[in-house]
């Protein structure tokens, strides 16, 4: 049997039509289990009729009279029965017997291949009929594994599990169905999960077997699987993995001479940008970088070969031995025979900019004074010449005559930058800040005043309105005088940087020292692209043309030995003609503003980044004293915080023990005073007793009238006295309170000089004064006493003596003696009870109000408590959040340093941009 019959018989077989081939042409109008009846009755009772049964239950199965088809199958018995089993399955499935069909399906065993695809796709089917997702899952993976090649499994598959959003699996299906076909559908459809974002969380290494195979097949679609993966990683933590991964495996792909890349150059030029702008630390990188920059020098095309030999040249400058020599020696010579490179100055200015918003984001304060002083080295509106000279050799004078009036004195204290403007504005910078002049003569007084604090750092931006500046675009900058002081020479020396043009006053008497020659070759080393020219000034001590012609000659002569292409000008400050005007202005023309002298603003930018750079890697220093200085400064103050916290919490013990003291003091003395008062007083009750009192009723009279005595002699004695005493004391607590309050005032003073601002005001609560002066009067104002029991208790003795009473008060003569013994009893009475008893009751009060003054006392220093306490909390958590700043940045000194590192090796690649133009 042939292929071609064999794969017809299986689709027959697949598609339940093996009974067609049964049927002739002629019997088309004949039904085919008409045909196949006559069929089986002519065959022999010998013969296998499987076959003819197998095709009856085809027939069956198809006009839906499963019964009848199951009938047939099951009496098939030779190597159609796997066949008929599994249509046997087919069966019960159609009619919904889920249970039955899957355990026939799972019975059949066979070495068809197709059949048990077959059977494998029928098991899918009715598991997702039946919602048993995850044996769907698990058949479908079976029959993908078992036969790939076999019709639709795949695609039924794929379709599978983006229904179900397994994205794991289909990734795994294109993937390995791209590596074993290499068939470009595959890779694309890989291409599109990638897109949509699918594999995201897959490592980077997955895709290293898809790539290099999808590089054998085409390259085009290579690049953009590669693109696909790149834009999937870039947000991601693994994106460096991703880099590290991917050039590892470009070095396995043999990359020919004058393969033309269309995407990879500008994915990796792109792609270095993003490394270097600062995001990364060097650790993260510096693993990986070597092979980055050896790929794309080998993907590279002439359009980001510039960028791929100064980027490599660049890292191996900053990071030296990690590139392959030879690496670094192909870009070297690749550099040398490139003939175009990109805008520099514009790329300088993006590189700038990264960095200011990085010191920005990082809360670096760049400075006022640095600012202004990196703008004027990326303006270039104007040309900035700058003007020096010996001193005594008229450079003021020369400067003063340019600008047309003398705005300088015969020397100036410090750098002095002129700036046209349509309104004057004086400003002074300094590392310790800003000045503004009010006006002229302040400025004037600034720059031609002896000033020993001056320390080569300060300038002054003097912007006004001036014809001759505004005409040729220009800014003078005026410098102190060169004398041998060292402060003058460093203020040269900074300014010069912001220059354009360099002019130097010469003394035509004494022209071109060896010290003068020094210092300008020191500064052409520094700055080897600034222009210098000179002016041979006071050409008024020379009387003769011919020698003034000869000086200037020799002059130039000699200049040009060091400076080959300076130019040198005679001049006289105290003439003021015309033509010598014009001589000066053609001279400043032709060589301080010419084009060509302007070309170099891409060294001015470099020198503003790389001065950028450095002051950040200085505030990195700086930033560490000053947390330190921080941390120092705050545990001093938390230190005294603490003593004062101790010192005012004895002051507020001492303050309770001696106001307590002295008011219980007052309150026992009043005490002590009832203690020996009442008990007379109460005696003296006994000259009422008469001859013609009433006895029966006597001991109640005297009790009566003693409680009366008691009451006024509280009022009259006891209340002024204790009004008197409490008024003094409250007097002389206030005079002790105050003390404390003169004490917190010192303190406070004492600390917000310290702190460098008003922050604390430490006021007690005086209030509490005239609450103690209102409970005063109220509890010595009038105070209701209720009678006691003072005659009237139950003993022996005054029960007999009552009795007694009432019986001889009815005797007259017995009256006397009775007046007698009623009076010695009230005299002999031990009365210490109820003066006890009237001390408790009337100083209750009295002793409740003691027990509040711990609390007032309390509320007095509240606020100060509450207020010091505050700033402890505040001290220590400033304390606390400094260490960590600091401890983060001993720990981490990457954070900081390696974005600055990034920066260098993108100045060093401009550099290289630079020099090579």
């Amino acid at each position: 049997m042939t292929v071609e019959v064999k794969v017809k018989v299986k689709e027959q077989f697949i598609k339940k039509q093996f009974y067609k081939s049964y049927l002739n042409e002629n019997e088309n109008n004949i039904h085919p289990i008409a045909v196949l009846a006559d069929l089986y009755n002519e065959q022999n009772d010998d013969m296998d009729l499987s076959s003819i049964r197998f095709a009856q239950g085809e027939v069956y199965f198809e006009n839906k009279d499963f019964e009848s088809a199951v009938f047939k199958w099951e009496k098939v018995g030779n190597q159609l029965s796997d066949w008929a089993k599994k249509n046997i399955a087919d069966s019960y499935y159609e009619i919904g017997a889920f249970e039955t069909a899957e355990k026939l399906y799972k019975e059949v065993k066979t070495d068809s291949s197709t059949l048990t695809s077959e059977i494998f796709l029928h098991l899918f089917s009715l598991y997702i009929d039946v919602s048993k997702y995850e044996e769907a899952d698990r058949i479908i993976k079976e029959a993908v594994k078992y036969n790939p090649d076999y019709p639709n499994v795949t695609r039924i598959a794929r379709k599978f599990y983006e229904k179900h959003h397994d994205w794991t699996s289909a990734v795994a299906l294109a993937s390995d169905e791209s590596i074993r076909t290499e068939d470009l559908k595959w890779f694309i459809v890989l291409r599109e999960y990638i897109v949509n974002g699918v594999t995201k969380e897959m490592a980077p290494s997955y895709f290293v077997q898809p790539l290099l195979s999808l590089a054998k097949v085409d390259l085009e679609h290579f690049e953009l699987m590669v693109e696909a993966l790149w834009n999937s990683y870039r947000e991601q933590s693994v994106y460096v993995n991703w880099l590290q991964t991917f050039n590892d495996m470009l070095f396995q792909i043999n990359v020919e001479t004058g393969v033309k890349w269309n995407r990879l150059p500008s994915i990796y030029s792109m792609t270095y940008e993003e490394l270097v702008e600062g995001d990364y630390f060097v650790a993260q990188l510096e693993e990986m970088m070597p092979s980055f920059l050896t790929n794309w020098l080998r993907i590279t095309d002439i359009k980001g070969a510039v960028l791929a030999t100064t980027a490599t040249l660049a890292w191996d400058r900053l990071f030296p031995g990690r590139i392959d020599y030879q690496i670094v020696a192909d870009a070297e010579m690749a550099f040398e025979q490139l003939l175009k490179t990109p805008d520099c100055f514009e790329i300088g200015k993006e590189l700038f900019e990264n960095i200011l918003q990085w010191s920005a984001l990082n809360e670096i304060e760049v400075g006022d004074r640095f600012e202004w002083w990196t703008s004027k080295l990326t303006q270039f509106e104007n040309t900035t010449m700058l003007v020096a000279g010996t001193s005594g050799n008229g450079k003021s004078s020369f400067v003063n005559s340019l600008l047309g009036e003398k705005m300088m004195g015969s020397s100036t204290t410090m750098p002095v930058l002129f700036e046209q403007n349509s309104d004057s504005n004086i400003i002074v910078f300094s590392k310790e800040g800003n000045t503004q002049l009010a006006e002229f003569a302040d400025f004037y007084d600034l720059t031609t005043v002896e000033n020993n604090l001056l320390k080569g750092d300060e300038l002054v931006y003097y912007k006004l309105p001036n014809s001759f500046l505004e005409k040729h675009r220009l800014s003078i900058i005026d410098t102190p005088g060169i004398d041998g002081n060292q402060v003058n020479t460093k203020a040269l020396l900074q300014s010069v940087k912001l220059a354009d043009r360099l002019v130097y006053v010469l003394n035509a008497t004494a022209p071109y020292t060896e010290n003068e020659r020094s210092l300008l070759v020191k500064i052409h080393k520094e700055l080897p692209t600034l222009p210098i020219h000179f002016i041979l000034n006071k050409m008024d001590s020379i009387y003769s043309k011919e020698e003034i012609d000869r000086v200037r000659a020799e002059i130039q002569a000699k200049v040009n030995q060091d400076f080959p292409s300076a130019k040198v000008l005679p001049y006289s400050s105290i003439y003021n003609n015309q033509d010598q005007f014009k001589d000066l202005e053609l001279f400043i023309e032709d060589n301080v503003l010419s084009t060509e002298a302007n070309s170099k603003q891409t060294e001015k930018l470099l020198l503003a980044i790389r001065k950028l750079i450095n002051f950040l890697l200085e505030k990195r220093v700086e930033k560490e004293d000053e947390l330190r200085a921080n941390v120092e400064w705050n545990e001093v103050l938390d230190d005294k915080l603490n003593g004062l916290l101790h010192s005012l919490k004895d002051k507020e013990m001492e303050h309770l023990n001696t106001i307590k003291s002295s008011y219980r003091e007052l309150k026992d003395e009043l005490k002590y005073d009832l203690k020996l008062s009442i008990p007379g007083l109460l005696k003296e009750c006994k000259e009422l007793i008469k001859e013609d009192s009433d006895f029966g009723t006597i001991l109640e009279t005297l009790n009566e009238e003693m409680n009366l005595r008691i009451g006024e002699y509280v009022r009259e004695n006891t209340l002024p006295k204790l009004n008197e005493a409490l008024q003094n004391w409250i007097k002389d607590s206030g005079v002790l309170l105050e003390g404390t309050q003169g004490y917190l005032s010192e303190m406070s003073d004492s600390l917000n000089d310290y702190i460098g601002n008003e922050y604390l005001n430490l006021e007690c609560d005086f209030k509490v004064l005239d609450d103690w002066r209102r409970d005063a009067d109220r509890m010595t104002s009038m105070t209701q006493l209720d009678d006691m029991n003072i005659l009237l208790n139950s003993s022996p003795s005054q029960f007999i003596l009552k009795s007694s009473g009432i019986l001889l008060g009815l005797l007259p003569q017995n009256k006397s003696k009775l007046v007698a013994q009623y009076q010695k009893y009230v005299d002999n009475v031990n009365y210490d009870d109820v003066t006890s008893e009237l001390s408790m009751k009337f100083f209750l009060q009295f002793e409740m109000f003691e027990k509040t003054l711990p609390r007032d006392l309390s509320m007095f220093l509240h606020a100060p408590f509450e207020q010091i306490h505050e700033l402890v909390d505040e001290t220590r958590v400033a304390i606390s959040n400094y260490n960590q700043t600091l401890e983060d940045m001993k720990s981490n000194p990457s954070i900081y340093f390696d974005p600055i590192t990034f920066f260098t090796v993108r100045l060093r690649q401009l550099e290289f941009l630079t020099l090579r133009k």
